[in-house]
């Protein structure tokens, strides 16, 4: 399989450099024979394709491990002839630059290319392109590594997790799945296939919807989350989420869904959420994908969704204002 990671944020280069650590495969020549020239636990060749404001003659990045080991590694950009021939694209972009940059690899794409989605919120799937879905395998992986993008082309892996991944539309071809998640699973173990990704993905969801724009409006660790003055907040969001996921056929429990905000929020007590981060650098943030989605789908069914919407305002009025002081 031929791979290519876009993105060179946190999560893009985490991929790139565990799936850079496999073994190439070999060309046959010469010196070597067919059995030789072929590695079951290897790739094809591996590309990134970084944004167009990415200065490309930077070539080298930077990893720092959980065991803090230091390594560095080669990186090798896209080109659209190595999008002809990608097996596998995983999108490791805002939510937001999803559709964008479909529409601009799409033209290059063969009709086979197994495409991953590896993003915060809910809702992209729905943007893209009726000929685009049915000619691909679309999944969603969601993640629970921690990591930090110190500058840039620098990383460091900040705590151990595991990935879900599952189909979310489009063509199904089991041998190519397997295939796809034999490599996954070798580059960055555990990689677990889930059958109903949708509820995993509503359970992300709501935990995002929690903890991102609660600290990022009060510029807090995801920890002060469980602090007792937004109990009745939490408590409130998840009721709206639960008769908002209830429309597309999830079910959850509201005892357990606050349970699984709560434990997130203990777990990384000391991390800055990536909304909270946003705001920080001023930068555009996920919400439209996240309380935004959940006040979307509200409209749609006439249910109202208060306190998501309020949350979903302001942190737009928060972003609008941090991009205004940063023009």
């Amino acid at each position: 399989m031929n791979w290519v990671v876009v993105g060179q944020g946190a999560i893009g280069l985490l991929w790139y450099h565990h799936l850079n650590q496999l073994p190439k495969k070999h060309t046959i020549n010469e010196t070597n024979s067919a059995h030789e020239a072929h590695d079951i636990n290897g790739i094809n060749a591996l590309h990134l394709l970084a944004s167009t404001t990415h200065d490309v003659s930077l070539n080298t990045y930077q990893f720092t491990s959980l065991t803090q080991q230091v390594s560095n590694g080669i990186v090798n950009y896209c080109q659209s002839t190595h999008l002809s021939s990608a097996d596998a694209i995983i999108l490791c972009v805002k939510s937001y630059q999803i559709t964008g940059v479909i529409k601009q690899i799409a033209p290059y794409l063969h009709n086979n290319c197994q495409i991953i989605l590896a993003h915060n919120g809910m809702g992209t799937l729905s943007e893209l392109s009726d000929t685009f879905v049915n000619n691909h395998s679309i999944y969603a992986m969601l993640l629970t590594h921690g990591c930090l993008r110190t500058s840039l082309l620098k990383i460091t892996h900040t705590g151990a997790g595991h990935a879900s991944i599952g189909l979310l539309a489009g063509k199904q071809n089991y041998i190519k799945q397997q295939a796809l998640l034999s490599v996954l699973n070798k580059a960055l173990p555990q990689v677990y296939y889930e059958s109903n990704i949708a509820k995993k993905q509503w359970e992300k969801l709501a935990i995002n919807c929690v903890i991102n724009p609660i600290t990022a409006l009060h510029n807090i660790d995801n920890g002060a989350v469980a602090n007792v003055e937004f109990e009745q907040q939490v408590a409130a969001l998840v009721s709206e989420i639960i008769v908002i996921a209830n429309t597309q056929g999830v079910i959850f429990k509201q005892e357990e869904l606050v349970w699984s905000i709560y434990k997130v929020a203990k777990l990384t007590a000391k991390n800055c959420s990536s909304m909270r981060c946003d705001i920080l650098a001023q930068q555009k943030t996920e919400v439209d994908y996240i309380n935004g989605y959940i006040h979307r789908l509200g409209e749609e069914y006439a249910l109202a969704t208060p306190e998501n919407t309020q949350l979903w305002q302001a942190i737009k009025a928060l972003e609008a204002n941090a991009l205004i002081d940063c023009n």
